[in-house]
């Protein structure tokens, strides 16, 4: 599918800003979520790779974030099931999230879901709070720098759901709160891949990172089963 033709635009999704990329003949779809300070172009390089395997790609900029003018808030999920919803016009649909968006992600209705790192935990101790505090809060419009951990700790307990496949895929290096949180759902059942010195911030751009998601997208949208 490497080299397959695929459009690429950009669209307003019910106000959601949104990159679409899309390959002839889609299998079905994915929606890329970002994570806290981040945006939709961070996600293209996934959104590439999952259109070269024959999916519509949609990465969306979370409330708070990018081109979206919503102030983030605790709403912020419905911002992914409006993206799934669209983009279920192609048949089923990927739910594909880093950090926040890889919570959002698994917590979504799709019908799979990968969480990159995925902010699990409900409770982030002063070292990672400093750190999201230095680096990524500038880049988020929001009532208070404490708004994404209220959102955190107000979203549901995420549960491992035995009739929807999922994966979860984090760094060696990543933040202590994610690494402890992504290992005890590996525990309790939820495939869970390690990438070696991965960092949460780089984790989105790694070749492994990209092979384990062609590897679980492969698996869900075989080329000989395409979707109406």
């Amino acid at each position: 599918m490497r080299g397959a033709r695929a459009t690429v635009r950009r669209v307003n999704l019910d106000a959601l800003p949104c990159i679409v990329v899309e390959p002839d003949a889609p299998l079905g779809a994915a929606v890329m979520a970002h994570g806290y300070g981040g945006c939709k172009e961070e996600m293209l390089g996934l959104a590439v790779r999952a259109s070269e395997l024959g999916l519509a790609a949609y990465a969306i900029d979370l409330r708070g974030h990018g081109e979206n003018v919503a102030p983030l808030d605790a709403h912020v999920a419905h911002d992914v099931e409006i993206a799934i919803a669209c983009a279920r016009r192609h048949g089923r649909v990927a739910a594909i999230g880093h950090s926040l968006g890889g919570r959002l992600a698994l917590d979504s209705s799709a019908d799979y879901a990968i969480g990159i790192a995925p902010a699990l935990a409900s409770h982030y101790g002063p070292r990672t709070r400093a750190i999201l505090g230095s680096t990524r809060d500038g880049r988020v419009r929001q009532p208070s720098p404490d708004t994404i951990f209220s959102v955190l700790s107000a979203a549901p307990s995420f549960k491992v759901h035995p009739s929807r496949p999922a994966i979860v895929i984090h760094g060696s290096r990543d933040l202590p709160e994610v690494t402890s949180a992504c290992r005890s759902w590996a525990e309790r059942g939820c495939p869970c891949i390690e990438i070696e010195n991965a960092l949460h911030g780089d984790i989105c751009f790694l070749e492994q990172t990209f092979g384990e998601v062609a590897k679980a997208v492969s698996a869900w949208f075989p080329r000989n089963a395409r979707t109406a």
